[in-house]
């Protein structure tokens, strides 16, 4: 049996089922008795004839959670500079634009998307632009069709994305062209948790 208290345990397990039941968001939960040092008491006595006295562990602060989201942009990203190709979905032939996010999520979230742009819009939760965070879907419409484009939003105005036939997988931001072709972002459900290494 352990002696290590189960504090620690039952504040993991009370973070996670207020993310699971608030969905994605930015901010961090805190707990009524979190104190500045953030140190847990352990009892140690696993060691014979020494009587257990608490230690001190330090606690790392992780202002910057690494989300699944945060993968899925991070994936999309190392696709940066391979070729548009029309119905691509591999890293080893080239992407289209749907091809590419269903790929990151696939390999960076673990998470199926449908096959086209059109699908995922109807797959995921329409978000403002305001609380759109890295990792959301952008989505736009590029030639009548109300959804014809995709990109993965990477935060401060940029998006990742396959743009069309002769063009690279590149970063370009919300202005001009695609400010003007914008229709709105789309957030994961799946994918709306914190990534556990």
């Amino acid at each position: 049996m352990s002696s290590v208290g189960t504090k620690p345990l039952a504040l993991c397990v009370v973070g996670a089922v207020v993310m699971l039941l608030a969905g994605c968001n930015s901010e961090t939960v805190k707990t009524s008795d979190a104190k500045e040092n953030n140190h847990y008491k352990v009892q140690l006595a696993h060691a014979k004839n020494i009587e257990a006295k608490p230690a001190r562990i330090p606690v790392e602060k992780q202002s910057n959670d690494v989300t699944l989201l945060d993968r899925a942009a991070w994936v999309a990203q190392k696709q940066q500079g391979k070729m548009y190709r029309f119905g691509g979905e591999s890293p080893k032939t080239g992407f289209d634009c749907s091809g590419l996010t269903q790929f990151a999520f696939g390999q960076g979230a673990g998470v199926s998307l449908p096959r086209t742009a059109a699908e995922q819009y109807s797959a995921s939760v329409r978000v403002s632009k305001d609380q759109a965070a890295k990792g959301d879907l952008v989505f736009f419409n590029t030639s009548g069709k109300r959804i014809s484009h995709v990109g993965i939003y990477l935060g401060d105005n940029k998006f990742v994305h396959a743009p069309r036939t002769g063009k690279a997988i590149t970063t370009d931001t919300l202005t001009g062209y695609w400010a003007r072709k914008l229709i709105g972002f789309g957030r994961i459900p799946g994918a709306c948790k914190p990534a556990y290494s």
